[in-house]
């Protein structure tokens, strides 16, 4: 294989992934790397493996005592579920519904516009998570337009995640006092007040980094 080959490219992108959403430096194990080899040859679409890692994350971190994810393993059933998910929606897909060509042209607008995002953050590390979900857009093309918008879901969920993790400390501290502040005293449920704060966190994310809506209009 050689440095371009499109199985080293998508080893590469979930090891990035993985690291990036933890927000520390990370080498797949030779057990991890296997199992992302074993998501390739079964053709395991890369926002799926976005999907599950970053829903995986997400749910640890929604647990106060969690201990942090440390191998793809845990993820496994998760992108396997999203996985079948999308294959069962390619299979449902059908023509029609929009132009494939008019869609193609929004997904390299949006990558382009997380490019420039990337272009003008100020925080190296989050710049360098911005481009790699770039990269994950721009391999939408081709995809049937009635999947798009979930994969999209999916990136941005990741992208937002990613960006979260690789903020600096204190950049971060800030928007999250800010946020809890929007919502204090709401008097709504524990779990309510959890999901509020993170829509709330998540927009101002979006606004400070300049990002795009990972959507089709």
């Amino acid at each position: 294989m050689t440095d371009t080959d499109p199985e080293i490219e998508f080893l590469r992108a979930v090891e990035d992934l993985f690291a990036t959403l933890r927000g520390v430096p990370h080498l797949l194990s030779p057990k991890d790397m296997q199992l992302a080899r074993t998501w390739w040859k079964d053709e395991v679409p890369l926002a799926a493996v976005t999907a599950g890692v970053t829903e995986v994350m997400e749910k640890r971190r929604a647990t106060d005592d969690g201990d942090p994810v440390v191998s793809l393993s845990y993820c496994r059933h998760a992108v396997r579920r999203h996985s079948k998910r999308f294959q069962e929606q390619q299979v449902g897909a059908h023509s029609g519904a929009a132009d494939p060509r008019d869609i193609d042209r929004l997904i390299v607008s949006l990558s382009a516009d997380l490019r420039r995002a990337a272009g003008n953050v100020q925080f190296p590390e989050t710049a360098i998570a911005i481009e790699a979900f770039a990269a994950q857009v721009d391999s939408l093309v081709g995809t049937a337009p009635e999947l798009v918008d979930e994969q999209l879901f999916a990136l941005e969920t990741g992208l937002l995640e990613a960006c979260r993790r690789t903020l600096p400390p204190a950049i971060l501290g800030e928007i999250e006092r800010s946020a809890e502040t929007k919502i204090d005293g709401s008097g709504v449920s524990s779990d309510a007040l959890r999901r509020s704060l993170r829509a709330v966190l998540d927009r101002q994310i979006r606004t400070l980094l300049d990002l795009p809506r990972l959507e089709i209009q």
